[in-house]
């Protein structure tokens, strides 16, 4: 009779006590995260008024905290928290969820408008379209991703994370694309013209990033095409390749200059200002649109640019959405100064 009575009485003080255990490491576990995340946004708002992402590595909380993210962020963090406070609400539970909400809305305000550009003017029948995608290594087929751009019929089109250098890949990029001029670039990406290619340099961005130059013969029109990638690595500042970048398009002034590519930095980077001192961000200046790019679907940085340099007259840039990558698809709409000097040889 005491070991039947005994058994019973064990699971009915055991049971529970573990349950609550566990439900009371599972709260410190979801807390914890939720304190982390409020800590990251606060840290990303404090460098976002002040250094942003010149020192490594606080830039990697910069690049975690684009504006764009900061409503999704604190959105976790609650879901994360639970319910704070009582079931009647003290004054302290309540203030905390004020703020949280009065922060989360105010995010996104800050989000919608600084991400969202209306500035785009009416394309001329001069204009050349210019489209730039980051095809995520083919992953959908270069059948599908083909069809797309021959939709867009872009005299231009850059093409970055296109397996290039295989050349079973290349061919079959030529053959989706029977109108244009297929060039690869070495470090995987391609252009494909509707005009002559004049000249093809490779330069290197120190560390780990690359540039294909391009000297391109477009109908009437001659121009420089500059295919980007910039290292994805969050161990490495963005600082000597965007450096680098900007002397060469600097050496590059005397003519028109179109830079296009995914420089896996966010175009309010204070690293970008030596470029900004050459080119303009045409997004920025004559965009329409949400401004991020990556990642699909739910993007919220913008690291998929097009700049241009004082030859090039912008009216238009747009990014577009596909399911055929984890990056947003550009087009731009520009034309060229005339009369200027013909450099390119």
């Amino acid at each position: 009779m005491i070991d039947s009575t005994s058994e019973p009485k064990e699971s009915s003080i055991i049971g529970p006590s573990n349950e609550n255990w566990l439900r009371r490491l599972w709260r410190f576990v979801r807390r914890s995260n939720s304190l982390l995340i409020w800590s990251l946004v606060a840290i990303g708002l404090v460098l976002r008024f002040t250094i942003r992402d010149q020192f490594h590595p606080w830039a990697i909380v910069y690049y975690l905290t684009p504006v764009a993210s900061l409503p999704i962020w604190l959105v976790l963090a609650k879901l994360l928290w639970g319910r704070i406070g009582d079931a009647k609400g003290s004054r302290s539970s309540k203030l905390l969820n004020g703020l949280n909400l009065i922060a989360m809305l105010g995010c996104a305000v800050w989000a919608f408008c600084s991400e969202n550009i209306e500035k785009a003017k009416t394309p001329s029948s001069t204009d050349i379209p210019i489209v730039y995608w980051n095809t995520a290594n083919a992953t959908w087929g270069v059948d599908r991703l083909a069809a797309q751009i021959i939709k867009w019929d872009a005299p231009v089109v850059g093409l970055i994370e296109a397996n290039s250098y295989y050349p079973s890949t290349l061919k079959e990029w030529q053959s989706q694309l029977p109108e244009y001029k297929v060039v690869h670039a070495h470090f995987g990406g391609l252009i494909a013209v509707k005009g002559t290619v004049k000249k093809q340099i490779s330069h290197r961005l120190a560390p780990s990033s690359w540039c294909e130059q391009f000297d391109l013969v477009v109908g009437d029109d001659e121009l420089t095409l500059l295919l980007v990638d910039i290292s994805a690595q969050l161990s490495l500042s963005r600082k000597q390749p965007l450096q680098d970048l900007a002397a060469l398009a600097e050496r590059l002034n005397d003519r028109p200059l179109v830079i296009i590519g995914d420089f896996n930095t966010p175009d309010d980077s204070v690293h970008l200002r030596p470029l900004n001192d050459q080119c303009r961000n045409i997004f920025r200046e004559n965009g329409t649109g949400y401004a991020a790019t990556w990642p699909m679907p739910l993007p919220v940085l913008a690291l998929d640019q097009v700049w241009v340099n004082e030859h090039v007259i912008a009216s238009k840039c747009e990014h577009l959405w596909s399911i055929f990558s984890d990056h947003r698809p550009v087009i731009s709409s520009v034309t060229f100064q005339k009369p200027f000097e013909q450099v390119i040889q």
